[in-house]
């Protein structure tokens, strides 16, 4: 899988900066994001639809982008890695979506907060940028959603030794 995907280290500066501005512009206008859920939801069971359902258009829009992505590259793909994509960033939902908090979260580095419990203000936008994985992979679980749908949730920010959650980190980084 990886040998067709290649790596971050191949991907020339302005595709990524090309795709951090339509991220970026469709997080501050968000009538453009224009997440097709009637495809994502089709490939969704009820558990892991309600979670998509509930994230913010914008996400949305990304997470289609993703799992679109995976299957141009991997139209083989399993069901569980297109609807892990359909849903890797299901964690930050656990705060309202705020694009000058998602931007900053970037930019500026420190000291990560620790997992639990989440806090309110610049603090808890830190704490869910760095633990979303983490927090997704629960939500998913506590749902009653796939078990492997939730391992690559967790694993897509450090995929490391599982070839689908390396193919959903390079299309995460790609879209």
């Amino acid at each position: 899988m990886s040998d067709r995907l290649g790596t971050l280290r191949d991907m020339k500066p302005w595709v990524w900066a090309w795709n951090a501005g339509l991220r970026t512009l469709r997080g501050v206008h968000p009538a453009l994001a224009r997440p097709d859920d009637a495809w994502a939801e089709a490939r969704l069971p009820a558990a892991e639809r309600a979670l998509y359902c509930a994230m913010d258009p914008r996400e949305r829009d990304h997470h289609v982008r993703v799992a679109r992505a995976i299957l141009a590259r991997h139209p083989d793909a399993t069901p569980q890695l297109v609807r892990a994509a359909l849903l890797h960033d299901v964690g930050k939902s656990q705060r309202p979506y705020r694009v000058v908090e998602r931007i900053l979260v970037h930019l500026v580095r420190g000291e990560v907060p620790a997992p639990q419990p989440i806090q309110m203000g610049w603090q808890g936008a830190r704490q869910v940028a760095a633990h979303h994985a983490a927090y997704g992979a629960s939500m998913i679980l506590e749902a009653g959603g796939d078990p492997r749908v939730a391992e690559l949730v967790s694993r897509h920010e450090q995929p490391e030794g599982d070839e689908e959650a390396k193919a959903l980190h390079e299309a995460d980084r790609r879209t």
